[in-house]
C-alpha cells in the first residue's frame, strides 16, 4: 500500500471507513478498541496515513465483526 493524500486511489482507506460504519461505530469509538487515536483513525480513513494495525488491533477488529454477525467475507473486495 502507497500513502496518499486521496482515499479514492487507496481502497484501504474506504474500507476500514466502510468497515466502521458498518460497525456502526465512530472514529473515536472505533480508536479507542484499538488503542490508537481518533485523529489516527481519521488520517487512514481519509488516505493521509498509511493503514498499519498490529496483530491484537487485527484480532480485535475480528472480534468486532464478529460480535456484529460479520465475518473477512463482508469485507467488500474492491471499494470506490
Amino acid at each position: 500500500m502507497v500513502d496518499d493524500k486521496n482515499s479514492n486511489s487507496n481502497p484501504e482507506s474506504a474500507t476500514l471507513k466502510l468497515l466502521r460504519q458498518r460497525l456502526s461505530m465512530t472514529q473515536e469509538e472505533l480508536a479507542q478498541e484499538l488503542g490508537t487515536t481518533s485523529r489516527t483513525i481519521r488520517r487512514h480513513e481519509t488516505g493521509e496515513r498509511q493503514i498499519r494495525f498490529s496483530l491484537p488491533q487485527i484480532k480485535r477488529l475480528i472480534e468486532l465483526m464478529q460480535r456484529a454477525g460479520m465475518s473477512a467475507d463482508d469485507l467488500p473486495d474492491d471499494v470506490k
